[in-house]
């Protein structure tokens, strides 16, 4: 069907409505960073987590960059920076590339008119009209307005065929928010604001977090919703107290995913998040989020110390049709103190890895047990990144309030390898925050694929740096605050190898890695930890 509405036989329709004033009310809750004027003049755009110089030609002739990098160019996701605009030659910038925009692709392309890109082009367009159009005149402003309405049409006749229900709420924001800044009829916003409200209780748990389990995408919606939802109450006054409560709920579960350092925690293809975007986010809470006491949340698991959080991924695997963010990494977690990050995970690999960006999928690239083989893996990444999400499915995670401690059962290697592991994390804050850890690993050495190594990774956070102390069997760590920590442990080898940890304009930047190893036996027993210095 979609295929049908966006053939050439029926994109004639998407011109049938006509826009008259654009009364922009979305409200732009990130801050416009000069800078990134300047550089986009100058051919340097930094998008999805790349760094491209066009060398002086359109961006939009760029046909080589990262997929993201281009699904951020063409839903103009840099517009709202032309709000700091200093002179003419910048203020008419974002009109310029819209009208190039328009020049190359407004007779419709598979992949910049995709649902998702262009759902977030029309809330970025509208949020930003007035920028959009500054110094047009009337022919190039009526291009403008043209476009936008063509791709308004275009969602509206193809927003029951999206089966990604996350687009599928972006897609009705975006309609929203068309109705409302163009003065549509009062009863049809109301319906409007009502059909939203019920597409987003829909996917969202009794948390408030979203069903996919992806900080990334629950942040992006809350992002695009925390812009729309004022002004509502004209147009439908329980509508917009209902809304208004889904947000408060939304706010609550981003900041148990939240870190003591504010960043948000990279599970299922969550990476880094801009602070200053998260910063401008959470400035428009209408509540203070209060998360005081240690929890199991929507199958996370959130260990809370004086200045400390730590969050552990179940691995509890979302409906079908919603899934498709998951990871490898039940069992794993990220372990802030302060503003430091001391261990994390490497978060996604971008897309233009092509193959290489499943590694990131694996539990080797998280901080988790990896099973290793002399020879070659019986079986292959996909298969076991396949099997181990599935295995963990139920989120075999529970938490001991009593003793701060959160206990995972892995299923994930069980029926692959033979191998049954537990794993007991602790934080205890009368201890100056100390992080205990416990690997328990049994292993059926008669089974066909019965491993030969084990290998227990802590992925460091950034400016994190790590000393062997072979004297005192302890490795030697400082924060990138300066402060001193120290991890302990026993029952394994040890060694600092490299890793790479998922960053917003680098892509990759390369971080420190502590690796616990040893030979597979029948009953392994690992006791680790991290502790500050002096405790």
């Amino acid at each position: 069907m979609d295929s049908f509405v966006t053939s050439p036989l029926f994109r004639w329709t998407w011109s049938n409505v006509h826009i008259g004033v654009v009364a922009p009310k979305f409200v732009e809750v990130r801050a416009a960073d000069h800078f990134s004027i300047i550089d986009m003049m100058a051919g340097r755009y930094v998008l999805g987590s790349r760094h491209v110089d066009t060398q002086g030609i359109s961006p939009f002739a760029v046909q080589h960059a990262s997929p993201q990098w281009l699904h951020e160019l063409h839903c103009f996701s840099w517009l709202y920076h032309f709000a700091a605009a200093r002179d003419e030659g910048e203020k008419r910038f974002a009109m310029t590339l819209a009208l190039d925009w328009i020049a190359r692709y407004d007779n419709y392309d598979p992949t910049v008119w995709s649902r998702a890109t262009t759902a977030q082009r029309v809330i970025n367009w509208i949020k930003h009209f007035e920028v959009l159009t500054y110094g047009a005149n009337e022919n190039q402003r009526e291009a403008i307005v043209s476009s936008l309405s063509r791709q308004i049409q275009s969602l509206e006749v193809r927003k029951n065929f999206e089966t990604q229900p996350h687009v599928q709420a972006s897609i009705e924001v975006a309609l929203l928010g068309a109705a409302v800044s163009l003065g549509r009829d009062t009863e049809d916003i109301s319906q409007m604001i009502d059909r939203l409200n019920r597409t987003l209780e829909a996917q969202l748990s009794d948390f408030g977090m979203h069903l996919s389990r992806s900080g990334a995408v629950h942040f992006d919606l809350l992002l695009n919703l925390v812009s729309l939802r004022q002004g509502l109450a004209t147009f439908s006054p329980e509508g917009a107290k209902k809304f208004m409560a889904i947000t408060r709920k939304m706010y609550a579960a981003l900041g148990g995913l939240t870190l003591s350092n504010g960043d948000l925690a990279y599970f299922n293809t969550t990476g880094q998040i801009s602070h200053e975007d998260s910063l401008a986010l959470a400035a428009r809470s209408a509540t203070k989020t209060v998360f005081g006491e240690s929890r199991m949340l929507a199958g996370f698991g959130v260990l809370l110390g004086e200045e400390s959080k730590l969050i552990a991924d179940s691995g509890h695997k979302p409906e079908p049709g919603i899934d498709e963010f998951m990871m490898a990494g039940a069992g794993s977690f990220e372990f802030s103190h302060r503003n430091d990050l001391i261990v994390g995970n490497c978060g996604p690999g971008n897309a233009d890895m092509g193959e290489d960006a499943l590694l990131f999928s694996l539990p080797a690239a998280h901080s988790a047990l990896e099973l290793d083989y002399q020879a070659e893996a019986p079986f292959s990444n996909k298969k076991l990144i396949e099997h181990y999400i599935a295995a963990n499915g139920d989120g075999p995670m529970w938490l001991d309030s009593e003793e701060n401690s959160l206990i995972f059962e892995n299923r994930g290697y069980e029926e692959l390898t033979g191998v049954q592991h537990k794993r007991v994390l602790t934080v205890i804050p009368n201890q100056g925050d100390a992080l205990v850890g416990q690997d328990i690993l049994a292993c059926d050495l008669a089974h066909n694929n019965a491993p030969d190594h084990f290998l227990l990774r802590f992925h460091l956070g950034l400016g994190v740096y790590a000393e062997l102390n072979e004297s005192a069997n302890m490795v030697e760590l400082t924060l990138r605050s300066g402060m001193k920590w120290r991890f302990l442990f026993e029952g394994a080898n040890v060694m600092i190898e490299a890793s790479a940890r998922q960053n917003l304009r680098t892509g990759l930047t390369p971080i420190q890695q502590i690796v616990l190893y040893g030979t597979v036996q029948p009953h392994i027993d690992v006791a680790w930890s991290f502790v500050p210095e002096g405790r």
